[in-house]
């Protein structure tokens, strides 16, 4: 028996099964009668089937157990964190690449390839929007101030670098996970390189990113959302402690924040370059209240914001998926 109740929804929620994050804007649509199914590409083919045919236009379902969504009938897609596509054990790699190869441009391609479909947000974008030097360029186009980086390989220019402008930091040109026996999985935190180890052999091994050093009066995340600013001041209890604010843990202070009318012009321009309709940004705020980019994370954490300050941010990011499902 195929698996319908109601109306197809209107509205697809990409992420993995357990997304807190996600489940506050979905209590939001659940309370304004906006229907959605929530599924995570990552249980195709294995609980979920697809097929789709083209005539000028995709048509077609996607089907699960308990649902059954008209491809035609989809108008805003909300890509969260979904899993990856998974394989069957003991596969050679060449076939597990290809088998996720397949099901990834599949599905992905024909939900991009909807037409009337509002993405929060398109994974095609987020994809450039992560990349660190482009946002960083892009940030500075759009009159943001920008703290001086240099991207290299080379020890000695390292050491230039350091001497030109004091202290400095690394940070990885991407979100890489680590694993330790103490600490359990995390992140790399943005760290200060001691000038002993400014011309480290290890440099030449690959691209590094260097930035000088910010002072720093606090730090502010900048929730954007369609137009929308939510901004809440972090204030680290130790203010000479680790540079990375999130080093920090639970010991900082938050409070919403006026973002200035200069900021707010240029993030609002940022944004419609990137093709966005969300974005977490970092900022360091300077003693003397300069406001500096330091980076957008299209796909970055917010919920912890709202609980801290009481900022709607997910009845938000429910007014786009809800204003996308009646389109």
């Amino acid at each position: 028996m195929r698996p319908r109740s109601g109306p197809s929804p209107r509205v697809l929620v990409l992420t993995e099964v357990c997304d807190p994050t996600a489940d506050f804007v979905l209590e939001h649509l659940n309370q304004r009668g906006v229907g959605f199914w929530r599924l995570d590409p990552g249980d195709f083919p294995d609980s979920i089937d697809l097929s789709a045919g083209f005539d000028g236009a995709w048509f077609g379902e996607l089907l699960g157990p308990l649902r059954l969504v008209e491809l035609a009938e989809v108008r805003a897609v909300y890509f969260r964190r979904p899993s990856g596509f998974k394989t069957p054990a003991g596969l050679p790699e060449s076939e597990a690449d290809f088998i996720r190869s397949q099901a990834r441009h599949a599905l992905f391609g024909i939900l991009a390839g909807l037409p009337r479909v509002t993405w929060l947000n398109n994974p095609g974008r987020m994809a450039d929007a992560r990349v660190k030097p482009y946002q960083l360029a892009i940030a500075a186009q759009v009159g943001l101030s920008t703290p001086k980086t240099l991207v290299t390989n080379r020890p000695d220019d390292v050491v230039a670098f350091g001497k030109r402008v004091g202290r400095i930091v690394t940070k990885s040109l991407s979100t890489i996970l680590y694993e330790s026996a103490d600490e359990g999985t995390g992140v790399l935190y943005t760290a200060e390189v001691p000038e002993s180890d400014w011309g480290h052999p290890g440099i030449a091994a690959t691209a590094h990113l260097f930035q000088e050093v910010v002072e720093r009066d606090y730090e502010v995340r900048l929730t954007y959302v369609d137009g929308q600013f939510f901004a809440a001041a972090i204030m680290p209890d130790d203010p000479d402690g680790a540079v990375d604010i999130r080093a920090h843990k639970r010991a900082v202070t938050y409070r919403e924040t006026r973002v200035p009318d200069q900021v707010r012009t240029a993030i609002s321009e940022m944004m419609k370059r990137l093709g966005l309709l969300f974005g977490a940004f970092d900022f360091i705020v300077t003693p003397d209240g300069r406001w500096t980019f330091i980076e957008v994370n299209p796909n970055g954490q917010w919920a912890w914001i709202e609980q801290e300050t009481g900022l709607p941010i997910s009845a938000a990011l429910a007014d786009i998926l809800e204003k996308g499902a009646v389109e």
